[in-house]
Order: C-alpha cells, then structure tokens, then sequence
C-alpha cells in the first residue's frame, strides 16, 4: 500500500502526472497498475492514438470508475498520492474529503479543548450509529463531520490541542473507510485508511493505527486471502500493545483467530482466542476508544464460534454458540452485530446437519442484511447458502434461495 513512498515518488513528479506535462516512467507505471489492480489503458498512461493503433476497443476503457479525460486522471493521481502518503498540488474546493484532510495535516495547524470534546462525542455517536444506520445513509454525515474537522485542522497551530482533534479526524476517516467498504467501495476505502493511518503518524497514536489496519484485514479476508488478513493483523496487533485500548487488543486477537482457522492453522487460532479473552476481561469498555462499541461478550463469543467452525471443531463451536445465545441481548442497536452472529449459528447447525434451524437462522440474519444494506452480513449468508448445497433440493433452501434471489 505504500508502494509510491517507497519508490520515491514527489509531490512534484505526482503533479507533473496530474497536470498531463509529463507521464510516469515505466517504473512507476508498473508500480501503479500494481497497486490498483488497472492496465496502462485503463490508467490513462495510453493516448488514444496509440489505442486505436493497437485496435483496442475504446469502449472497453470507458469503465465506471476509471480516468477517461485529463480532468479524472488529476483526481485520480491525487487519490494515487493520498494513497501513498505524498504531497501534492493544493486541494480544490471539489476535493474528495480524504484530500481536504490529507492537505490539512501538512500545513502548520486555535481550537479550543471545549470544541475537540464535542467533535470527539459526536464522533462517538456516529461509531454508535454505524451498528444499526446503513452505510449509504450514514456516511453523508460522517464525511461532512470530516469537513469540518479538517476546517479547523487548517487553522490550528501545533499544540495538545490539534493532536487531539487529528486523532477525532483520523476516527472519523477509520469510520468513512469502513463505511466505504459496507459500500463495496474498496478504492475510497483504502484512500480514507491511508489517510487515517497519516493521522495516526501525526498523533503518534498507535491505537488508532491498529484500529485501521483491524478494519483493512477485512478486505483481503473477503477476497479468500487470509494469509494477507493475518499479516495485517500482526501489524495491528503490534501497534495496539504499544497504544493502551485492551478492548482493542481484544477484538484484534479475536480477528487473528479467525483468519488463522481459515489458514487451517488450529494451534495460532486457539492461541489468538486465548489472547482475546484475557484482554478483554481486562479492559474497561467504559473508558476505551470509540470504534470497540461494538465489541461486547456476544460478539466476542461470535468470533468463538466462527474459529471454531473453520477449525471443524462442531462440539466446541455448539458449546461456544449456547453461551452466545445466553448472554446476547435483542437490542436494536446492535443489528448489523447481530446478522454475523446469525450466521455464525447457523454454520454450528449446517455441521450438525440440523438445515431446517440453519436455513431459519440464515434466513434471520438475511432479512438485517436486508433493513441495514450490510455487506459483510450479506457475504456471510452467502458462505452459508454455498455450505447448504449437499441440501439444495430440500425445501428450507429452496426457501432461502427464493430470499436472496430478491434481495440480491
């Protein structure tokens, strides 16, 4: 993810890029097709001469999402810097909120302590909404809240006061990122990570950092990547020992257990749930940072049952799956929480070959999936739907089948 910093790119060359006065060198284009998954074509690093030379169809490169005209190209290469962590030309009143803040981290930056406590409780709330408001509806207020923090961030002066609203900013840019990936949006999500990570930097706040890279596992988890997960968990992990949110360490812990017992590596998931619940009997949710709200001892005991699962350890994960159905509660404000425990119970039944409790619990956490737009919920059930095929001919899959049909 850091590919330009490493290789040395400028926020000079980047605005020669982005200004179209002179394209990448190969090395770098290279680099970038790397780091965005795009070819030359795609990236804008072919004129459409040489194109139509080469008998490409130019149709094909006019995908969603892709810099077609010299005005896309800069604000794609302006996302490219963000990404990288480099500087570039000054931000335009049209700018993407991740670049406003971005900016506002490089300039030298008077609040007062009364205003960063009541950006930081209404940052506290927009965590709290996140578990039960979709994605799409929530994150017009989380990047206006960005806004405004990155407003104030260009005014301040170095002080305690500005690292405590660079913390509340990078918070919030964690949220937008996590928002952006409910949204399936996985190139802003990584351009808010990264400017939260810049955050971090600033703050010297490695719990924030951790926090950030917990939320970034995700992506390569979903892509069947849990090596790539499990990387980006250590790190975390590493930089949560050194940041003093024990919640935190907890649900870091929990995460690693599961990507580990997808790696079929029994031995590294079991000790990472050990860790989990040792840190978290430890820590004191009251007084701990505002993205673990929504670790408590259900979703804890869910994670358990996930591990356990992917370990093929039914026995354990049933026993796992009795104890999270004693202490879960049925508050509304923990839907989307409640969706992945759903399913997680209903992975503890497809084991036990009891389909018609499976295909009823699977069926539960479709319709949260359903009120909500998560996605995560959603990638669940289908893993379930896929472990139900030896079933699919029997009616409660049939019935299910009919309810994902008109929801996907």
């Amino acid at each position: 993810m850091h590919e330009g910093r490493e290789a040395g790119a400028t926020g000079n060359m980047i605005c020669k890029w982005e200004k179209g006065d002179k394209k990448p060198s190969l090395r770098y284009q290279r680099l970038l097709r790397a780091l965005f998954h795009r070819t030359a074509g795609e990236l804008g690093f072919i004129d459409d001469e040489t194109v139509s030379r080469l008998g490409v169809d130019t149709e094909a490169r006019r995908a969603p999402g892709l810099p077609q005209t010299s005005v896309e190209r800069r604000s794609f290469l302006r996302m490219v810097a963000a990404a990288g962590g480099v500087a570039v030309a000054p931000v335009t009143p049209d700018a993407e909120p991740w670049e406003r803040l971005s900016a506002a981290l490089r300039q030298q930056t008077a609040v007062t302590p009364p205003t960063v406590e009541d950006l930081s409780a209404r940052t506290a709330g927009l965590f709290g909404l996140e578990e039960r408001v979709p994605a799409r509806a929530l994150m017009a207020r989380v990047t206006t809240q960005l806004t405004t923090l990155s407003q104030l961030l260009e005014t301040s002066p170095r002080s305690t006061v500005r690292r405590n609203l660079t913390i509340t900013a990078g918070e919030v840019a964690a949220l937008a990122g996590w928002l952006a990936f409910d949204m399936r949006d996985n190139t802003c999500a990584l351009a808010y990570y990264r400017v939260a990570l810049e955050a971090a930097r600033e703050a010297n706040d490695n719990a924030l950092w951790a926090c950030v890279l917990g939320y970034e596992s995700y992506q390569p988890a979903l892509a069947g990547r849990p090596d790539q997960a499990c990387a980006l968990l250590s790190e975390a992990q590493r930089r949560a020992a050194l940041g003093g949110s024990m919640m935190t360490r907890a649900w870091l812990a929990a995460r690693e257990a599961e990507e580990q017992a997808s790696r079929g590596d029994s031995g590294a998931a079991l000790r990472a749930l050990e860790r989990a619940g040792d840190a978290f009997d430890r820590a004191d949710p009251a007084n701990d940072r505002v993205w673990t709200q929504f670790f408590d001892r259900p979703r804890l005991d869910g994670m358990r049952v996930t591990t356990f699962t992917r370990l093929r350890r039914p026995d354990a994960a049933y026993a796992a799956a009795a104890e999270t159905l004693r202490t879960t509660t049925t508050s509304p404000t923990a839907m989307k929480k409640r969706s992945l425990l759903f399913g997680a119970l209903a992975e503890v039944h497809i084991h036990r070959r009891e389909i018609d409790q499976a295909c009823q619990l699977a069926a539960d956490a479709l319709a949260i999936v359903a009120q909500t737009d998560f996605s995560l919920g959603l990638a669940r059930v289908l893993q379930i739907r896929d472990q139900l095929r030896p079933w699919r001919e029997s009616q409660p899959v049939r019935d299910l089948d009919e309810q994902l049909r008109v929801l996907v």
